[in-house]
């Protein structure tokens, strides 16, 4: 365009209109040219931009969907705000809970082989049917299953791995002569139900998942609990954070909640006389977020060893009460006194008729520790929490039930269905009965036929998958089929008919549960 215009005025043209037209036509022409050019060189550069935030953006989520599923396993806690984030950045992924039981010995009265293999099988039915596995449930949660066993219990867990079970054997973390304190070091191995056992429990913080939840063997899950992991999960400004707050069942309804919560818990209030001594933690049941410095914390606590033998104010762990009743040199004892007086503004007390359900009298009105000329004359037949008002656990409606401990009631597999008071029939031994002094005996055979169900839908997905005849060879039990549904023969321990099938059948169990 340059040299046209210089030819022309080298060649002293003279202007004329028909030259003017054609000079405006080049220019025109040189114009288009040119934007043309232009248009083709961003155009090239956008296509390449866009490639490579495609690219950048791909690598992104395989980095941020590795972040979640390989968890830190390093001591050190994770903030409510950093877990915000990567649900954030992660939400079409979901989150891995770690559900934990701890076995610590083969065996007793109440807990045999069943204890041991069918009841770990059924929890974790359980546990996949509340799951995100199990589209009906509509959570958002994966589930991975653990089992902390005692190196002496070794031998009778070993069919758990086939199941599905992530097996870790461990020591207690506390020898009995390392404890410094007099006291604890002497009787400690005598407490309920395990004694310094007992706290091969603790290693379920130490476990590699964001959130555990640690429940003993005899138990059962009926309802999704993503609120109480959502509230540990995000932070409390957030709007996923405040939801779960709001939907959270607490045993004092409208409670101050700590601005970062680290455990759900629910306490022992059965063995409580109004506002004379604490609450033990009732230590079958625990959400909390992952934190291996608490298991080190409460281990210095329990070699230190300051606990008084006793009952009541001065006494237990540091003089605060947490002594004297059943459980309270073990978990139930320890763990009540640390999130009370060690790591306080952490742990949130649940509705335990609606969360660890066990079905238990909470008025104070009948044993254990019934004694009506020490507590003030309006305590008595009140809440043994000293509230107005507290939730009848006998009579709870069962949709309203997240999940049940199974033990006033007793064990689903002991197959009983006598009641009597203090729970022994005139005939019997200890346990060999329901005890109608704590319990509503309808309402526990109605929680026991929930736990059949469950072991019946179980067979029968079993029998699809493997084919396997021999499955339903221990469903033919005739004591009570309506409660039982076939799993019984007679009333107590011995009437159990255990779960039946090959080797091979049982091995394949975990095939149920990895279907999505």
């Amino acid at each position: 365009l340059t040299d046209t215009i210089l030819l022309w005025q080298q060649s002293s043209l003279v202007m004329t209109s028909s030259n003017l037209l054609t000079l405006i036509k080049i220019v025109i022409s040189g114009w288009v040219v040119i934007t043309l050019c232009i248009t083709f060189h961003l155009t090239t550069e956008l296509d390449n931009s866009e490639s490579f935030q495609l690219s950048f953006s791909e690598e992104s989520s395989d980095v941020s969907t590795t972040t979640v599923a390989s968890l830190p396993t390093s001591s050190a806690a994770v903030s409510a705000s950093e877990h915000s984030q990567v649900v954030h950045q992660e939400n079409h992924q979901p989150v891995t809970i770690a559900y934990a039981v701890s076995f610590i010995k083969c065996g007793d009265f109440q807990t045999q082989a069943a204890g041991l293999v069918d009841a770990s099988i059924i929890l974790r039915h359980s546990i996949h049917k509340i799951s995100v596995r199990n589209p009906a449930s509509k959570s958002k949660y994966d589930y991975k299953m653990y089992a902390i066993v005692h190196k002496d219990a070794e031998g009778c867990s070993a069919k758990l791995h086939d199941v599905g079970f992530e097996v870790v054997v461990v020591d207690r973390p506390v020898q009995q002569s390392e404890i410094r304190g007099e006291d604890l070091r002497k009787n400690v191995h005598r407490e309920w139900c395990c004694g310094h056992d007992e706290f091969i429990k603790l290693y379920a913080y130490t476990l590699p998942e964001k959130i555990i939840v640690h429940v003993d063997i005899d138990y059962a899950f009926y309802k999704p609990m993503d609120h109480l992991f959502d509230a540990i999960l995000f932070d409390k400004d957030s709007e996923e954070g405040r939801k779960a707050r709001q939907s959270l069942e607490l045993e004092r309804p409208g409670e101050k909640l700590p601005d970062e919560i680290g455990a759900f818990i629910t306490r022992d209030w059965t063995q409580v006389a109004p506002e004379k001594f604490p609450p033990g933690y009732q230590a079958g049941f625990i959400v909390a977020r992952r934190d291996p410095t608490i298991m080190d914390e409460m281990v210095e606590v329990i070699k230190e060893g300051n606990y008084t033998d006793g009952w009541g104010r001065g006494h237990g762990w540091g003089g605060s009460g947490h002594g004297g009743y059943v459980g309270a040199m073990a978990m139930q004892g320890l763990v009540a006194y640390y999130y009370d007086h060690v790591r306080t503004g952490n742990a949130v007390e649940l509705n335990q008729c609606r969360h660890n359900h066990m079905g238990t009298d909470v008025l104070y009105r009948n044993h254990p520790n019934y004694t009506p000329n020490r507590v003030k004359k309006e305590f008595l037949g009140g809440c043994r929490n000293a509230k107005e008002y507290c939730e009848d656990c006998q009579v709870t409606e069962f949709d309203k039930i997240y999940s049940v401990h199974y033990t006033q009631c007793r064990k689903p597999w002991q197959c009983m269905t006598q009641g009597a008071f203090k729970g022994r029939l005139p005939s019997g031994k200890r346990a060999s009965a329901i005890d109608t002094g704590l319990v509503k005996l309808d309402h526990c055979l109605m929680l026991h036929r929930e736990w059949h169900k469950l072991r019946s839908e179980l067979e029968r997905d079993l029998f699809k998958l493997t084919g396997d005849q021999t499955i339903f060879d221990s469903t033919k039990g005739t004591y009570k089929d309506d409660v039982f549904m076939g799993h019984c023969n007679e009333d107590g321990n011995e009437g159990y008919l255990l779960m039946t099938g090959t080797d091979e059948t049982f091995k394949r169990i975990d095939e149920l549960y990895n279907k999505s």
